[in-house]
């Protein structure tokens, strides 16, 4: 985004191939190796059914993946639109042995911070695809015999609806941190200190020490004397107020009465064909 303001942020196919490996190094539970697959790829639901995925690895996956590529960076299509396609295109393609689907929402993501949709990658658009998981596959697999208008709602409403729980993380955000620097409202480095929590996820002296008009440590050490803050759990070296950590690591949860309707909505539409 920085390389190319104003255009559209899109992956070249080297870059798609090492932001896997990336991904799947901080996450122990895959085995597989990162990059693009080297074989045929399947995808089984929970309810059985099993889908092959028609692009073949080798020649065949790296142009269909230029493809896309390709065509993401030509694309004028408005940014909600060009993040749905690009989603579900890579979707299709199912590029990686693993963590497709994780690899093509965050790139949804940051199709919308890319067009200042977003301020930042903040949907926790995984949580909601699992609440939801058979109307996603679903519209997936419709969207590959074609039909994208199905596609392209569940998008917007996976985008709105994991938009507003994090509307209401962020204001419970900024209670729990007004309520924070109050308790040291007479200490104006500690409250510079924290003031810098409202864009960032935790706090390191290094980080801040060209943050702000005072030496950091000093006045980390006093927060953390106090209890404000603490050790972030993930992040060697870096602090963090326990409550906040706890506020943004909450998931997203449906809404139980958007729920029931949805799912009247849903039991009114035929499920689309797909090849098995």
């Amino acid at each position: 985004m920085l390389e190319h303001p104003g255009r559209r942020p899109c992956f070249t196919p080297d870059a798609l191939a090492e932001l896997h490996r990336l991904l799947i190094a901080g996450d122990p539970n895959i085995t597989a190796r990162g990059g693009y697959r080297r074989s045929v790829s399947t995808v089984t639901w929970s309810n059985g059914q099993t889908f092959s995925i028609a692009t073949e690895a080798g020649a065949q996956l790296r142009e269909r993946i230029g493809y896309w590529h390709h065509w993401g960076t030509r694309t004028t299509a408005h940014p909600l639109d060009a993040a749905a396609l690009a989603m579900v295109a890579l979707l299709t393609i199912h590029p990686f042995p693993d963590a497709n689907g994780r690899i093509a929402r965050l790139l949804g993501q940051c199709d919308l911070v890319g067009a200042g949709l977003l301020p930042g990658l903040l949907l926790d658009l995984d949580a909601w695809v699992e609440q939801h998981r058979t109307e996603h596959d679903t519209a997936l697999v419709a969207a590959a015999d074609g039909d994208l208008m199905r596609w392209g709602a569940v998008f917007a409403r996976a985008v709105t609806e994991t938009a507003r729980h994090r509307t209401t993380t962020l204001t419970a955000h900024g209670r729990l941190l007004d309520a924070a620097v109050a308790q040291i409202a007479d200490d104006p480095a500690a409250v510079a200190v924290l003031t810098r929590l409202r864009a960032a996820p935790a706090l390191s002296a290094a980080w801040l020490r060209d943050r702000i008009a005072h030496e950091p440590q000093p006045a980390l050490d006093r927060l953390r004397a106090a209890g404000i803050l603490a050790d972030h759990p993930r992040l060697p070296g870096a602090l963090i107020h326990p409550q906040l950590l706890e506020l943004l690591d909450t998931p997203y949860q449906p809404d139980p009465a958007g729920e029931s309707a949805e799912q009247e909505e849903g039991a009114a539409a035929p499920l689309p064909g797909a090849k098995h």
